[in-house]
């Protein structure tokens, strides 16, 4: 057999299906197989793909084992000379597979080679070809030289920005969405290091097979789309955690005997995860210092409204009265939602603003030193609440006319015979920001079908998209294959359109494609372990317990519990953030925010008369819908149960 093709899938049929048809397409005439691996999708996949593609091969795993574990599966049961490593959120052109075969057998020394890759607006993905990932390498790309100084050979090896993507060369790996790998270099290699689960397995598996003399290729001239991401984004898995933990692996294996660099990329990940975080987290950032100085300034004016001065309060009462207010009102805030979920959300901030006037009210009564007014502590919430929602109704506003709710301006390419059914996809009540401007003709449109306005031939395209100032185009025509939509990205490059298309009516397909270009997140599973105010309660809950128990509550620790000295250990892992008094039972790659628990779901039921994947179902029950009530429901049935005996402990 020429080529097997081998898919991991996760949660991304609407996906699987666009790359399996432009892929059926490619591999005509190739002796070939496709083998798909589904890593446990909770989006139907596996009751809808096999029926539109019925002739391939499936295995539908119990739980998701990581990337690169999955296609160790497809792998070792691959027949092929090559073999394909293929993301399922690509698009490949014709005669991509035939290029890469020639292009192999004319590199007889060649592992794996990969190709140029383009991002959905025809933009260059630099991960498809880079440098490895050396310690002056991940330090230039951690602490942001590479991005200073990207035409650098000297600080951006890491993802060579100093070559040019329209030529052939070596590097020292290439992205896991195409790998055009030979048979013979993977399995000497035996195929990917499951320590990593997402991310990293690609550079390690490269890194291996240069090791064992082989070459690595960076192939320009055939092209892919890859949509970015995807699978991660419908998962609940923390992308940015699970990243910087593959980075920190390969260190670890590959330059391990390096104490100081492993120090410093540690520094550099716990910086560049911070910057990850508050740049993903940005508008709930800048909303809590907003909110702090509309507190500030809001007691300022109350205070000049009943007292004629805003520093009318004694002298002892600054700056504490600010500190105060600050921090109760955002810790509020914080625990009522108002931050880190649903971002400028009004209703949450008004139960904070609720909530905190009730404890500092309340306060009044046990220092009674601060009690001056409480007309001016009304007045300054009232004040402050008004400038919070101001606030946050101007972003809605910003985000109505400028941000991701603003108007995306469509252009349709050809016709369809299922056109206004396409288009009614598009004018949906939920998508009501897509704005449909008009058509452009191909050679085989004819008028007499046309529902649209019509602003030019195919031929003329660029300059209809300047002067209409497009966002999306969708093409319904089948007579443009992926071939010409590649073609079609890169001659709109530069001006950042995304381009989609729907050769054929398929409810799945145009969903997916209405929520793309309307800028609606697909459905993503709600991780509630991720939700910011969930992991204090539980964190605060944590210390609680485990100060009690290493001071006022020891005796009992000693009189109760069957391993008191290991029971203290494990205290102090709780203390020092280890583990949880609540928790998962076994580490997950898929739960990297859950810590090792105490006890737990898993805990409760007897763990030791169940198997691994009922275990997992248990801990993803637990992260998706934790809440501080399940916690204490937990914890007041191991007690009821067992006592101080039961729980896991450090050994």
């Amino acid at each position: 057999m020429d080529v097997s093709v081998i898919i991991v899938n996760y949660n991304v049929k609407d996906f699987l299906v666009q790359c399996l048809t432009s892929l059926q397409i490619a591999l005509e005439g190739i002796d070939a197989e496709i083998i798909i691996i589904d890593n446990d999708s909770e989006d139907g996949s596996r009751e809808y793909v096999p029926k539109k593609f019925p002739n391939l091969r499936y295995h539908w795993l119990d739980r998701n084992i990581g990337f690169g574990a999955a296609n160790n599966i497809g792998i070792e049961e691959a027949r092929g000379k090559y073999v394909l490593l293929l993301n399922p959120d690509t698009i490949i052109e014709k005669d991509t597979i035939r290029s890469m075969m020639t292009f192999m057998d004319r590199e007889p020394r060649c592992g794996i080679a990969g190709c140029r890759v383009l991002n959905a607006d025809g933009t260059f993905q630099l991960a498809c070809r880079r440098g490895l990932p050396t310690p002056w390498a991940s330090f230039c790309k951690l602490f942001g030289l590479q991005a200073l100084f990207p035409s650098s050979q000297l600080f951006a090896r890491y993802n060579m920005t100093y070559k040019s993507e329209h030529e052939t060369y070596d590097v020292d790996a290439l992205i896991g969405a195409f790998m055009f790998c030979r048979k013979e270099a993977l399995n000497q290699a035996s195929g990917f290091d499951t320590d990593f689960f997402m991310y990293g397995e690609d550079v390690d598996l490269c890194h291996r097979v240069q090791k064992n003399g082989w070459t690595i290729r960076y192939f320009h001239e055939p092209t892919i789309i890859h949509f970015k991401g995807e699978s991660s984004r419908r998962s609940s898995m923390n992308e940015i955690k699970v990243f910087y933990d593959a980075m920190e692996i390969f260190a670890r294996k590959h330059f391990g005997h390096s104490t100081l660099f492993l120090f410093i990329l540690r520094l550099g990940i716990k910086l560049r995860s911070m910057y990850a975080m508050i740049e993903q987290h940005g508008w709930d950032v800048m909303f809590m210092i907003l909110d702090a100085i509309s507190i500030v300034s809001a007691l300022m004016l109350a205070t000049t409204v009943r007292f004629g001065a805003p520093f009318a309060f004694p002298e002892y009462a600054y700056p504490t009265v600010f500190i105060a207010m600050m921090f109760i009102t955002l810790i509020s805030l914080l625990t009522s939602g108002g931050y880190f979920e649903h971002t400028g959300r009004i209703r949450p901030v008004i139960t904070g603003y609720f909530a905190a006037f009730f404890v500092l009210s309340s306060l009044t009564y046990f220092f009674k030193d601060f009690a001056f007014s409480r007309g001016v502590l009304l007045m300054s919430m009232g004040f402050a609440l008004a400038f919070s929602i101001t606030a946050r109704m101007l972003w809605h506003a910003y985000h109505t006319i400028k941000g991701k709710k603003a108007d995306r301006r469509v252009l349709i390419i050809g016709k369809n015979d299922h056109e206004a059914e396409i288009l009614n996809a598009l004018h949906t009540a939920d998508k009501h920001n897509t704005i449909i401007i008009g058509r452009v003709k191909t050679h085989r449109d004819d008028t007499q079908y046309v529902h649209l306005p019509i602003l030019g031939e195919l031929s003329e395209l660029e300059p209809i998209v300047l002067h209409h100032e497009i966002d999306e185009i969708l093409i319904i025509d089948k007579t443009i294959d992926a071939m010409h939509m590649l073609g079609l990205s890169m001659a709109l490059q530069q001006h950042k359109v995304r381009i989609h298309a729907v050769s054929e009516y398929d409810d799945v397909i145009v969903s997916h494609i209405a929520q793309e270009i309307s800028g609606i997140s697909p459905d993503i599973p709600k991780v509630n372990l991720r939700i910011f105010r969930h992991r204090l309660i539980k964190r605060c809950g944590d210390l609680a317990l485990a100060l009690f128990f290493l001071s006022l509550g020891l005796p009992l620790v000693f009189l109760l519990s069957d391993h008191p000295i290991s029971f203290i250990k494990t205290m102090i892992d709780v203390l020092i953030g280890r583990m949880s008094i609540v928790g998962v039972y076994t580490n997950d790659a898929l739960f990297p925010d859950a810590l090792p628990g105490m006890t737990g779901l898993a805990h409760i039921g007897n763990a030791t008369m169940m198997s691994p994947s009922v275990i997992h179902d248990l801990d993803a029950h637990y992260i998706r819908y934790h809440t501080p009530g399940l916690d204490l429901e937990i914890l007041l049935k191991h007690f009821v149960r067992n006592g101080l005996r039961g729980f896991k402990l450090r050994s």
